[in-house]
């Protein structure tokens, strides 16, 4: 079974899916994480930010965004946070996930985001408006 933090931050994703769902983006990979000791959702919030920059750059296209996300109702564990990425096209997901390979810049980054943060799972999501 699983734990309520986990539970809690499962639903937050997917709130954080519900709510960008009227955007133009049509996908959402979904992340639960943890603050690593000694760093803080300011840590967090700037190594994203420099990811979502660079995807932009990087991703023909762009339109790439990325939520933070925290809990709000129910158990909420100190350091607990979900990253909701929204893409555009499933190509441009894919191209996301290359576009660091072998790109200094790319590699620091994605060294970044692992120094501040455990993402223990993550989930691509279709979306659609209703």
């Amino acid at each position: 079974m699983k734990s309520i933090p986990v539970k809690s931050i499962v639903l937050l994703a997917l709130l954080g899916i519900w709510a960008t769902a009227g955007a133009d983006s049509h996908y959402r990979e979904v992340f639960t994480c943890k603050v690593k000791e000694g760093k803080t959702l300011d840590d967090v919030r700037a190594a994203n930010s420099k990811w979502v920059k660079f995807m932009n750059v990087n991703v023909d296209g762009g339109g790439i965004s990325s939520h933070i996300i925290t809990n709000v109702v129910g158990n909420a564990t100190p350091g607990d946070f979900g990253y909701v990425d929204a893409f555009p096209t499933l190509e441009s997901w894919a191209a996301a996930k290359s576009a660091t390979e072998g790109d200094e810049e790319g590699e620091a980054i994605d060294a970044e985001l692992g120094e501040v943060a455990d993402c223990s799972e993550n989930r691509l999501y279709e979306a659609e408006a209703s």
